[in-house]
């Protein structure tokens, strides 16, 4: 296992660099998203470790599930109260549209949090995606024939059982099992990897153009049905979003219209077996 203080991620073209106050251990997990400092990355997140409490000036412009957020003139800040230390000190992350960001710590809890895999649910990936015209969406993907396929839906829906068919029987890679980066690009809307794959434990970096997206429900049968904009819905529902922030609502629903207007929605009614897989394929290629 490696150890360094700072160091270069890449995924779905986003190359983050990570500034810590002393080496840490680089998880093995890491591996195949690690990338050279090219000097100017997308974004970087400095860590700073607090011997007294943040204490910001104006009141929170939302507080819910242990979450404040605040709004400054120069950007963001979230502090994580459930994570808060015995002196009061929290983990927060202040986030900033010039990609200079901060991830605060308890110092007397630094040994803890020291894993670089603690602070990837902490750097509000919603806002630092949607500066690049992209927005995490809770599906599995997978790369075949040089295009990405999703699958989307509620937690248990299938979505990853889908995605392992699709390497078991065609072979297809899987970028991701538990979230997507949607991205917007001037020749249309990619699919790939990210830094957040909940418990499947896959990190990749790809991206390729977007086939075609499915919302997976378990059915005694195997169906596929083409969904017009009535897919935006239990899209969105999948989708990380700042609803308190008008901005960034705006902005993602208009990504939303785009990529309805462009990449093809299908509700994949189906068991777990080949069968889905073919009907599936069939409908894309």
């Amino acid at each position: 296992m490696d150890y360094a203080s700072t160091f270069c991620i890449c995924f779905s073209g986003i190359t983050l660099r990570f500034v810590f106050p002393s080496p840490v251990a680089l998880p093995d997990e890491f591996a195949g998203l690690l990338c050279a400092d090219t000097g100017s990355p997308d974004a970087e997140y400095t860590v700073k470790l607090l011997t007294t409490p943040l204490r910001p000036a104006e009141p929170p412009v939302s507080s819910e599930c242990g979450i404040k957020i605040y709004q400054t003139h120069e950007g963001w800040l979230r502090i994580y109260s459930a994570l808060s230390a015995a002196d009061g000190c929290q983990v927060a992350c202040f986030l900033c549209p010039n990609g200079k960001n901060t991830l605060y710590y308890p110092a007397s809890k630094w040994e803890f949090y020291s894993s670089p895999l603690h602070c990837a649910h902490l750097l509000g990936g919603e806002n630092l995606l949607l500066w690049h015209d992209a927005f995490l969406l809770h599906s599995s993907v997978v790369q075949i024939n040089g295009k990405s396929v999703l699958f989307s839906g509620p937690s248990c829906a299938g979505k990853s059982t889908q995605a392992a068919l699709w390497h078991r029987y065609l072979g297809a890679e899987i970028l991701n099992g538990d979230r997507c980066v949607v991205m917007k690009k001037a020749d249309g809307f990619y699919g790939g990897g990210s830094l957040w794959c909940g418990t499947s434990g896959i990190y990749r970096r790809e991206q390729s153009p977007i086939a075609g997206i499915f919302l997976v429900h378990k059915a005694p049968e195997n169906r596929v049905v083409r969904l017009g904009f009535d897919a935006f819905a239990p899209l969105f529902s999948q989708t990380i979003v700042n609803s308190w922030d008008p901005d960034f609502m705006a902005k993602v629903s208009s990504l939303y219209a785009e990529l309805l207007s462009q990449v093809p929605v299908y509700r994949l009614d189906c068991r777990p077996d080949k069968g889905a897989v073919q009907v599936a394929y069939d409908t894309l290629f």
